[in-house]
């Protein structure tokens, strides 16, 4: 039990850069499943379209902290930080847009941390990854196809991010849909082409 609270502890990383633990991670996620039993609350939060998109030094932020986590969890040494592999002239990065979608069995297999002001995908199953999410990923917005929800996932937190897919999870259900669509950005290195 022991082990398990100090998992549970939240680690500052910098001044207002906090990176939620995986005990938050599986509430969300648990959050997410139990949407599937019970009635998804009424409230729903603002949207933020007013907010611009992400960043670049923002997501490379969010992405390298992330990294260091994975690495610490898993006992091996962080990679190389992107910012410093930008600024040597070794590595470029840029924003990618893509979709992809969220099949409704696969749900509990999504893994949602937040690092930096920016909700990250930390963890996905095979089946998810074949439908199209990668880790570090952050979701733009969620839809349902053959309804009206749309639902804008931008510089939200955690918690109002984790709302917005429940709320779509039950709409899906409500109308026989199968899956929810999710608009991603993706943090992607360029390179120049091979000759």
């Amino acid at each position: 039990f022991l082990p398990a609270l100090k998992e549970m502890a939240c680690l500052l990383v910098a001044a207002n850069a906090w990176l939620l633990p995986p005990a938050r991670t599986l509430y969300a996620q648990r959050q997410l499943s139990a949407s599937r039993s019970r009635p998804c609350m009424q409230r729903q939060p603002t949207a933020r379209d007013d907010v611009p998109p992400v960043d670049k030094a923002t997501f490379v932020a969010a992405v390298e902290i992330l990294d260091r986590e994975l690495a610490k969890a898993g006992g091996v040494d962080p990679p190389k930080s992107l910012s410093e592999a930008e600024g040597s002239g070794e590595a470029a990065f840029a924003i990618g847009k893509t979709t992809a979608k969220l099949p409704l069995s696969e749900v509990e297999g999504l893994g949602l941390v937040e690092a930096t002001y920016l909700v990250l995908v930390s963890g996905v199953t095979t089946p998810l990854v074949e439908s199209g999410l990668q880790v570090k990923d952050t979701i733009v917005s969620v839809s349902v196809e053959g309804t009206e929800l749309h639902e804008s996932t931008r510089a939200l937190d955690l918690a109002a991010t984790a709302e917005r897919l429940t709320a779509a999870i039950k709409t899906a259900e409500e109308n026989g849909v199968a899956e929810i669509g999710l608009e991603l950005n993706r943090l992607v290195e360029l390179r120049y082409a091979e000759k």
